[in-house]
This record gives structure tokens, sequence and C-alpha cells, in this order.
């Protein structure tokens, strides 16, 4: 819900807070699940997936990506971002 509507900017925003604040993205696989993401980042390729509320990496994954990634989300989606995460499968 959220991952699918983000902007090709917004997941640049995301990724620079991640891995590299000067990655640039080579490439954007929007399929029917989640983004998918290719950057380079310091001349090597990154592959990412990004869920609603949780980032996978399959080359490099600091061990705090995922709080960096949630504090992203909630700065491009705000308050109703929050509300879903918490009160998910609550409803």
């Amino acid at each position: 819900m959220f991952a699918k509507r983000l902007k090709d900017h917004e997941m640049l925003q995301i990724l620079r807070a991640i891995s590299d604040p000067d990655c640039e993205i080579i490439s954007i696989f929007r399929k029917v699940t989640d983004p998918e993401v290719i950057i380079n980042s310091q001349d090597m390729e990154e592959h990412y997936v990004l869920h609603d509320f949780d980032i996978e990496g399959f080359d490099y994954l600091p061990d705090d990506a995922t709080v960096t990634y949630r504090k992203e989300m909630l700065k491009i989606f705000g308050v109703k971002y929050a509300e879903d995460y918490m009160f998910r499968g609550t409803r």
C-alpha cells in the first residue's frame, strides 16, 4: 500500500539515508509486488525490495536499516503510516 505509492525521488531519498548519500538509482521494477530498486553506490550495484514496513537488501543492509527506512517512510507519509504500522492486523 505505501511502498507501491513511492515516487522515484522518494525511493532515492530513502536509499540515500540507508546506503550512501551519493548513490544513484540504476533501475526500478514496479511489478504487482513491492518495488525492486537497484542503485549504484561507490561503483557497486546494490539491490533492494521496498515493503510497507521493512526493506530487503540483497547486497548490503546496515543494522539500523529497518529503523532508518521507517523514519524516512514516516517523513513521506506522515501519521497515517505510523497508525497503520501500529494497528496492522487489529482492525
